[in-house]
């Protein structure tokens, strides 16, 4: 079962209140060298220079760039730019944001929780699988800076508001430093939080509350490895974290949107019909045009079980496909849960591209493969390209995943197709940082 310890956290050393957007970023994995560099311009001491040795993300390069970033690192400690709270504490995070026009607020915290294997009784779950490039890259760099550098996103159920009613009071007072991440224009907010008795009430309800990776399934098997090769380290028995109530009114999942690629001679007129043939697909024909594909994702819920909106480059046609039952995958993979069989986006790899794109499109069907976006502007211009053969792409626009779901997936001990979810917006790095190692 979780278990919650407060951290006796590194942060940057600024006064009160202070405002410190220059120095924080992205996390690692949606960064390259072009917005890393744009980053420094704003400031050398901004976490990316630390957090991001290696571009692009998820490669793993020679040891002496994770070493030049752990020197940089502890040059910051030395130099006073990064402090060590003098006592262990929590630390209160809010993020304000707007999308489709609408302002959210999404509250939680930052704290440790003791590592543990995935899926054990009421512990951590996982919903994806991880790349051993990705897992290399962040172990050097925790090997050789021995910090956590970024929290893993945990959401967990707080559905009689427990958590919140301790909280919530507390997010009407003066942050202790805020921040701004240019990228999203999302306004970042910290509380330091070392009340002993309030630490004591959170810490009894996560002995019973399950915790559900949304974000850093890499980071936290790192903090795994990393214990294991580290067993006499205490400080490298925790994982950092920024936990999240499922209820809270800001916690929202994007649909991730897909373009498939890799295919020969495809037709749309083909593939409507094959689409139809099938026993348990419906079709239908729009009148979106590809400068309205947002009002098309606006209908599809109303559209039918798990539809799906189709968008042709080539025509400039658009259809939606759904299905008649709410459970297609049952005869198709019955080794699999319910809860799986029916996100939206196994039904399309299974009954879309397995079924129907790979056996009559494709010279080879290992060729085809998607592309990935949230945002419905850059999934028109991504179908609008072709592929590095030349070949057109497909547009299939799908609705989002329902936590819910991933909580159920989590659960049931599997792992969600790639890509299946995206919480928006993503945590700051640079906010709050886990030191491995005595600082005294």
């Amino acid at each position: 079962m979780p278990q919650l310890q407060p951290i006796k956290a590194l942060t940057y050393s600024v006064g009160s209140g202070e405002d410190i957007s220059d120095l924080i970023a992205p996390p690692y994995d949606v960064l390259d060298e072009g917005p890393k560099q744009q980053l420094l311009s704003q400031s050398p001491n901004n976490i990316v220079a630390v957090d991001l040795p290696v571009t692009p993300p998820k490669t793993v390069g020679p040891d002496e760039k994770y070493n030049e970033a752990a020197d940089l690192f502890n040059q910051w400690i030395e130099a006073g730019i990064l402090k060590q709270s003098s006592k262990p504490a929590i630390y209160l995070y809010e993020q304000q944001y707007v999308t489709n026009g609408k302002a959210y607020a999404r509250r939680g915290m930052f704290a440790a929780l003791k590592l543990e294997e995935f899926n054990q009784p009421n512990g951590i779950f996982r919903h994806e699988m991880t790349i051993q490039g990705g897992l290399d890259d962040r172990y050097k760099l925790m090997n050789a800076s021995k910090a956590q550098l970024s929290p893993i996103f945990g959401v967990y159920s707080d559905a009689e508001n427990t958590v919140s009613d301790l909280l919530d009071n507390i997010y009407a007072t003066d942050p202790s430093f805020t921040g701004t991440t240019p990228n999203d224009n999302v306004l970042h907010r910290v509380w330091i939080i070392d009340d002993e008795q309030l630490i004591a009430q959170l810490q009894v309800f996560f002995q019973q509350a399950p915790v559900y990776i949304a974000d850093g399934h890499h980071r936290y098997t790192t903090a795994l490895n990393y214990h294991k090769n580290n067993p006499d380290n205490p400080d490298a028995s925790t994982c950092l974290f920024v936990l999240v109530a499922a209820e809270d009114p800001g916690m929202i999942v994007l649909p991730t949107h897909r373009v498939i690629t890799g295919m020969t001679d495809f037709s749309i007129e083909k593939f409507v019909q094959l689409a139809a043939q099938q026993e348990d697909i419906v079709v239908h024909a729009t009148t979106f045009t590809p400068d309205n594909l947002d009002k098309l994702e606006a209908t599809l819920p109303g559209v039918g079980n798990h539809a799906m909106g189709i968008y042709d480059p080539k025509t400039q046609t658009t259809y939606t496909i759904s299905t008649k039952s709410t459970d297609p995958l049952a005869s198709i993979t019955p080794d699999k849960p319910e809860v799986w069989r029916t996100l939206d986006v196994a039904i399309l790899q299974h009954m879309l591209v397995e079924q129907i794109l790979k056996p009559n499109f494709a010279s080879n069907p290992d060729n085809v493969g998607y592309k990935y976006t949230a945002n419905i502007e850059d999934f028109k211009n991504l179908t609008d390209q072709t592929d590095d053969n030349g070949q057109p792409r497909l547009g299939i626009i799908v609705q989002y995943t329902p936590l819910q779901s991933v909580m159920g997936v989590s659960l049931a001990n599997e792992v969600m197709p790639a890509k299946s979810t995206y919480f928006f917006p993503k945590l700051a790095t640079g906010l709050v940082i886990n030191p491995l190692t005595p600082l005294d």
